[in-house]
């Protein structure tokens, strides 16, 4: 009965599995985008959320950034950039098609994946990821053994004990006033 009430499995297991789907939609949601980059740069357009210029560059570069940045949220590098970049992405796409894009949705699926980015922002990308490989090598201390021969290798730590004289009254103080 313990099974269903006892948590099992590890965080990084957790967001192991975040980081492959929502990177994985984010690329190929840039692969389909960059695709056809002409058609994509005329539905930012027509948003009409940005100026024709800034939607023109948003257009071109978001593609892009999506296949970069979701490649390295697959592979748990960069992640602190990688994770606030699409944050950021997603906050956008929110701000422009707004929090119920379609009727019959409930809400902007994109919601989801701003969760999502903002959990790995915030956790980390886990153990199982080239941040975890990278921060190991880097805390990786090499202790040296010591020859139990060598005299010198050896330390003697002495350390002085204080003892404040005690107030108590003694037995044989009591007998001798």
């Amino acid at each position: 009965m313990s099974l269903f009430f006892k948590a099992h499995g590890r965080p990084s297991t957790g967001l192991l599995l975040i980081r492959l789907v929502a990177g994985a939609y984010t690329m190929s949601l840039g692969i389909m985008q960059a695709s056809n980059i002409e058609d994509y740069i005329n539905k930012v357009k027509a948003l009409q959320f940005f100026s024709e210029n800034t939607a023109f560059i948003i257009g071109f570069v978001t593609p892009f950034l999506l296949i970069i940045f979701g490649g390295l949220y697959i592979m748990g590098f960069f992640t602190p950039i990688t994770s606030f970049s699409l944050a950021m992405i997603s906050i956008m796409k929110i701000a422009s098609r707004g929090l119920f894009p379609t009727e019959g949705i409930p809400f902007n699926k994109d919601m989801l994946f701003l969760v999502c980015f903002l959990t790995t922002l915030f956790a980390g990308a886990g153990i199982i990821s080239f941040d975890a490989l990278l921060d190991r090598r880097k805390k990786k201390n090499v202790i040296e053994p010591i020859d139990k021969n060598d005299i010198s290798a050896t330390k003697t730590i002495t350390a002085e004990v204080i003892v404040e004289p005690s107030t108590e009254v003694t037995a044989e103080e009591k007998n001798n006033p």
